[in-house]
Order: structure tokens, then sequence, then C-alpha cells
């Protein structure tokens, strides 16, 4: 459940150009008619440590620290450490917060540009991917217009598509410009998979609170260890 509920997934660390960053998030899922609404905050701090707080529909703190992840129930006084063998990141926040790497991070993946193309306003950059997955995944289609990213979109090798991604309602910070809404949908073979991130009240470079930066699991709480 803890899997699916967050979609984890291996990335890179998160980048250099803010030394925090929080968010309020909502995230609404739909897959075979099913619909889950998850509200919270992100607590980002430089180098590389991301604090998910649940408020709705359970009660959840989610600590990402390198190849660690520590998942703690308040309400049933259940913890778990997760240690992974590389990294690991949420996915739908490195969507928010990954227009600050270069090239989306798709070069830091083993991506290569391989084409770009000009439509009206439009910029499309075409990638290959990394001879590792090549066997699997397909090209990645980015699309800017006046620096924003818009579109985004990744095929099977096959050619058919797995999931595109639309970015909307950006807000300008520094030089980059970050996207409050996206909506993905990925495909499967039978069905597909719908997900909608609102992020509202973004603060950049502002202290994070006290209770996120001096959190610790209580001393009675046993922490489960499970290793990936």
């Amino acid at each position: 459940m803890i899997i699916a509920f967050l979609l984890l997934s291996y990335s890179a660390s998160f980048p250099q150009s803010s030394q925090t960053i929080q968010v309020q998030f909502e995230r609404q899922y739909n897959e075979k008619g099913v619909k889950e609404i998850v509200k919270g905050n992100i607590y980002y701090r430089a180098p590389g440590e991301v604090t998910v707080v649940v408020n709705s529909p359970v009660k959840q703190w989610m600590i990402f620290a390198g190849k660690q992840l520590t998942i703690y129930y308040p309400d049933d006084k259940q913890a778990f450490q997760f240690n992974a063998q590389i990294p690991i990141s949420l996915p739908f926040f490195e969507a928010f917060i990954g227009v600050v790497k270069t090239d989306y991070g798709l070069t830091d993946i083993g991506y290569v540009l391989s084409t770009h193309k000009t439509r009206g306003d439009t910029l499309f950059t075409y990638w290959s991917p990394p001879k590792k997955t090549s066997k699997t995944l397909g090209e990645f289609t980015l699309a800017y217009v006046s620096d924003k990213i818009v579109y985004a979109e990744l095929k099977r090798r096959d050619g058919t598509t797995a999931s595109r991604s639309f970015y909307k309602n950006h807000i300008h910070y520094g030089v980059t410009y970050f996207p409050l809404e996206i909506y993905t949908i990925r495909y499967t073979k039978k069905d597909s998979i719908l997900e909608k991130v609102v992020y509202t009240n973004p603060q950049f470079d502002k202290p994070l609170p006290i209770e996120v930066m001096n959190f610790k699991i209580p001393t009675n709480v046993k922490i489960e260890e499970i290793n990936w």
C-alpha cells in the first residue's frame, strides 16, 4: 500500500539552487475508477533531504534522505525504514522541482538529445534513452513555451506512448518557472491512470518549521527495517 500510494522511484539528488522549499500539495490519483486524494506539505532542505507530512486521508511522516526512506504513522505508533541501494525520491515532487535541473535532469540519467523542432512559440526537444533502458524505454519529448515546461511525453521502445504530462499555472522564482499544476496520464495495456497534483503557497529559501527541522520518531516506537 505504501509503495502504491507514493509511486516511489529511484532518482538522482535534488538541485542546489534553493536551500529550502516548502509547499502544500493535493494529489488526486484515479485508477480503474477508484479515486484517491492525498493532502499535505512538502519540505525540502539542501543538499537533498525531503520531508513529506501527509494530513489526509491518514497522518503520516515520510523522510527521504539519500538511500533511506523513513515512514512514521503517529496515530498507530508504527514506523518503517527502507534501505535502498541508490537514492530514493518522490516522483511527483521531482516533477515540480525538476525544472531547475539542466534539461529536466534527462542528461543526468543518460538520455541524449537527438533533435529539436519549433512550432509557433513552442520548442520541442527529443531525447534518446540510455542504452541500459533502450530495450524497454523509447523517446522522451519535452516542450517549452517562453522557458516554461508545458508538456512531457515518454514512449516505449515500440513507439507507443507510456505517459503524458501537462504543466500549468507556473510561478516565477529567480530564473525558473515552477509549475503549480501537473496532470499526468499513464497508459497501460488495459486502462489509463490519471494523476493531478496541485501545489499551493510555495515558499523558497525560508526557514523550515522547527517541528520539521527537529523531527525524530519517539523512542518508544519500534522501527521496522526493510532492505530493498
